[in-house]
């Protein structure tokens, strides 16, 4: 869990309890850029954690395929929110990238950087050449390092296949945790080193395990939110005829379910590297930075 996630979550809780429940949602503002460059800012309702488990460090919220951040997303998955709670004065800024979640698109997971046999032979291996190269220039230690933490970055994305590009992060699949707790469990397993983990091998988020959290997100929500999903596209000309598809959707005489707006509808993972905590009750402000190992750094700078 990253280092953020308790007074995150704390954070929601306490909001909510000071509204009493009204409105009984947390909203939030989201920034996508479009293919010109201009920043685009909406408010989206917070629809909790990625597989509703904080251990994922993934936020989610949703939107219609149909809208233009989706569109944006699909080009570029860089995006910036921003969750102000202004009963207990604290503020979120997350930074990172957006993973798409529908019957089009599903995330795929580089793990390589956390499998416990990798870290066992890099940390080997680099034991190894230090004894061996122990006089190495320093100047081309510093081009390799430089090298290595340029592959490990992802750059900017300008095409349509960005959604499909392997994002770097510590999220398995919920069946293979669930596996790993039944046996720490039973067998009284510590993990409390590589070693320990070394008999196994991590695997993201199945193809059905996708599909499972898209129908989990969908059903969550409201009826009345469900049919905008059936109205006509969004930021298109009221016509005559958009206007009384949308009067007969309204009063539920379309002759459509609910779940013929599911096509339409989409789940938005917020994949987190950066968080920019300021505490206005207390004038802190703290920075947490992930890097390539998917390890957190937690620094308290000036507010």
């Amino acid at each position: 869990m990253a280092p953020w996630i308790p007074t995150f979550k704390s954070a929601t809780e306490a909001e909510l309890a000071a509204n009493e429940n009204n409105p009984p949602f947390i909203t939030f503002q989201f920034a996508t850029a479009d293919a010109q460059g201009f920043p685009h800012v909406r408010t989206l309702v917070y629809r909790g954690f990625l597989f509703d488990d904080r251990n994922s460090n993934v936020i989610t919220c949703v939107t219609d395929k149909r809208t233009n951040k989706y569109k944006e997303l699909l080009t570029n998955d860089k995006f910036e929110a921003v969750f102000y709670f202004p009963k207990i004065r604290k503020q979120f800024r997350f930074r990172g990238m957006a993973r798409i979640i529908d019957n089009t698109y599903k995330p795929v997971i580089d793990l390589s950087s956390i499998q416990p046999k990798t870290i066992i032979q890099n940390n080997y291996q680099n034991s190894s050449d230090s004894d061996s190269d122990e006089d190495e220039d320093e100047e081309e230690l510093e081009i390799r390092a430089t090298s290595t933490s340029s592959s490990l970055t992802s750059g900017p994305h300008n095409d349509s296949s960005c959604q499909m590009t392997p994002i770097s992060h510590s999220l398995l699949s919920p069946s293979l945790l669930s596996q790993v707790q039944k046996q720490k469990s039973s067998e009284n397993i510590s993990y409390t080193n590589l070693q320990d983990l070394s008999s196994i091998d991590y695997y993201p988020p199945t193809s059905q395990e996708w599909e499972s959290e898209h129908k989990r997100l969908w059903f969550n929500l409201s009826k009345p939110l469900k049919k905008s999903f059936r109205k006509p596209t969004p930021t298109t000309p009221i016509t005559d005829e958009n206007q009384k598809l949308i009067d007969s959707i309204n009063r539920g005489v379309d002759g459509k379910k609910d779940e013929d707006g599911l096509k339409n509808f989409a789940v938005i993972g917020l994949f987190i590297d950066y968080v920019d905590l300021y505490e206005l009750d207390k004038d802190r402000r703290y920075m947490y930075t992930k890097d390539s190992t998917q390890l957190w750094s937690e620094a308290e700078v000036c507010p």
